[in-house]
């Protein structure tokens, strides 16, 4: 909500209550894909609405209030123009936002957070004490959260993956796994841009069938093996480095340390382990790493945002050193850890 309203506490608190109504109806366009059916241009009301199947009268209100917030244009004539803010939930926009709508949006992961006070309470997962399972277990017997889940995190991935791209020297690598690099759309990333090195999809099984798929339609499928297995049981071995994106921030300490345990076992004296994550300021600055930890809070099992000590105290304690952080340009950064 706007924080034009700080100077006056009551009004200030008041909008961060009503939070939630907004990020709601981001998500409700993200779902009828409002952003898309404005590709070509402004429509009317009745138009948009008959296009993305809504009530107009309803759609209209939904807009009036988004527009408020720079997402979507109501114009003079009273037709409706994307934004470069509603922009970003078209489906063909690069970074596109609307899978990662879709996914807070849909019944699974918005019912859950009617469990925080739970969780605040008990330090327990809402989502297992909403849905009766941890989440991964959930999206295992469930196909099509999970398929918005892999769409979701895909589309994270590729608004982050220029960045990590850029800010690192990958062309150092002979072979480079990625450990639960679910449909592997930051590895083909990683990949594209080095031509030299080869890769190493690993992750489980349902999860693989579909980075087949898309390593495929990368054209990187030669370049590029897919393994199956689980990380709590054994990581690839022989490679010159290791890479896991906003793997470590899902789980407690204890898994962490399985995951971590795995990769020294697998890797070389002279292999590195590069873990991108967000680090959470020591001080009260906003952080998106701070609403983040709150979602691992409600969404897993133990998993957590952490700070840069604590992330070296963890490494530590599975045997491997914190050599170096790296930077990017986006709220992400690559921990370079050596055994």
């Amino acid at each position: 909500m706007s924080d034009a309203n700080q100077d006056n506490p009551q009004l200030y608190v008041r909008n961060l209550l009503m939070g939630f109504v907004v990020s709601r109806a981001v998500q409700v366009a993200a779902e009828l894909g409002l952003a898309d059916a404005l590709a070509d241009g402004p429509k009317d009301r009745d138009a948009l609405a008959r296009d993305v199947g809504a009530h107009a009268d309803t759609l209209n209100r939904l807009i009036r209030a988004l527009a408020s917030f720079g997402i979507f244009k109501q114009l003079p004539d009273g037709r409706v123009a994307n934004t470069a803010q509603s922009e970003c939930l078209r489906s063909d926009a690069p970074g596109s936002l609307r899978e990662l709508g879709r996914m807070y949006g849909g019944s699974p992961m918005w019912q859950a957070w009617t469990g925080l006070e739970h969780s605040v309470r008990c330090g327990e997962p809402a989502f297992a004490q909403v849905h009766g399972s941890p989440v991964f277990e959930y999206l295992a017997q469930h196909a099509e959260s999970a398929i918005r889940f892999d769409n979701a995190m895909a589309a994270s991935s590729r608004l982050m993956n220029e960045a990590l791209v850029e800010a690192y020297d990958w062309s150092r690598f002979g072979t480079l796994v990625d450990v639960a690099g679910g449909i592997g759309t930051t590895l083909a990333a990683i990949l594209r841009a080095n031509p030299g090195v080869r890769g190493v999809l690993f992750d489980l099984p349902h999860v693989i069938e579909r980075g087949r798929d898309n390593l495929a339609r990368e054209g990187l499928a030669a370049r590029c093996q897919a393994r199956t297995g689980s990380f709590f049981d054994a990581v690839p071995s022989g490679a010159d480095a290791y890479f896991m994106k906003h793997i470590i921030h899902d789980w407690n300490d204890e898994d962490c340390l399985r995951i971590l345990r795995n990769c020294r076992a697998a890797m070389s004296d002279h292999a590195k382990l590069l873990v991108c994550e967000k680090l959470i300021p020591p001080d009260d600055r906003p952080s998106v790493a701070k609403t983040l930890d709150l979602v691992m809070l409600v969404m897993t099992d133990g998993g957590r945002e952490r700070t840069e000590q604590e992330f070296q105290e963890l490494f530590a304690r599975a045997g491997m050193r914190l050599a170096r952080v790296v930077l990017t340009r986006v709220d992400n950064c690559i921990l370079e850890v050596g055994r």
